[in-house]
């Protein structure tokens, strides 16, 4: 399953084109985590990347599988971002590797927050899409003779008509 979640307020857009000669278009694997006020240009992000509030990431720019931007981070155009381990700074510069926990943490961090993602929709949402889940009937559709009459005489004349979907 793809966990991925991208924050509030961050923006993913791409360029026309890329004098790299690389494709212009993001790519944002599965478990992936973005922050948020993050933005990612024309980058390519693979699987269990976490990426924290505040970072940028430029044209080109390329993060492996499983590693770690530390939040404010600024990736410039074409940096490559090693498998497992954290980068941090403007422009970024590498900490250190992580640890099997850490790389774990992750892939964990996307879950969980999908999660309480899904728990807030259900929460939430419950009623606002129930009507998608009644099946429609004749008497939705079909006037009765009664309600034919008052519905030309009363202010409102399209009251018989949406009567069933307001």
């Amino acid at each position: 399953m793809n966990f991925s979640s991208i924050g509030d307020n961050s923006v993913v857009h791409t360029a026309a084109s890329l004098p790299t000669g690389m494709n212009a278009k993001v790519y944002i694997g599965h478990n992936v985590t973005v922050g948020s006020n993050c933005t990612l240009y024309s980058c390519h992000v693979e699987d269990d990347v976490f990426i924290g509030d505040r970072c940028v990431i430029l044209e080109g720019a390329r993060l492996e599988k499983s590693c770690m931007l530390a939040p404010g981070s600024v990736v410039p155009p074409g940096r490559l971002i090693p498998a497992k381990q954290l980068w941090a700074g403007n422009p970024v510069e590498y900490v250190k590797d992580l640890n099997i926990g850490e790389v774990w943490a992750n892939y964990t961090y996307s879950y969980v927050n999908v999660a309480l993602g899904d728990a807030h929709r259900n929460e939430f949402t419950l009623w606002a899409s129930n009507y998608l889940k009644r099946e429609p009937t004749h008497e939705d559709v079909e006037l009765r003779e009664d309600e034919l009459d008052s519905m030309y005489t009363a202010k409102n004349l399209y009251r018989g008509i949406i009567k069933y979907y307001a």
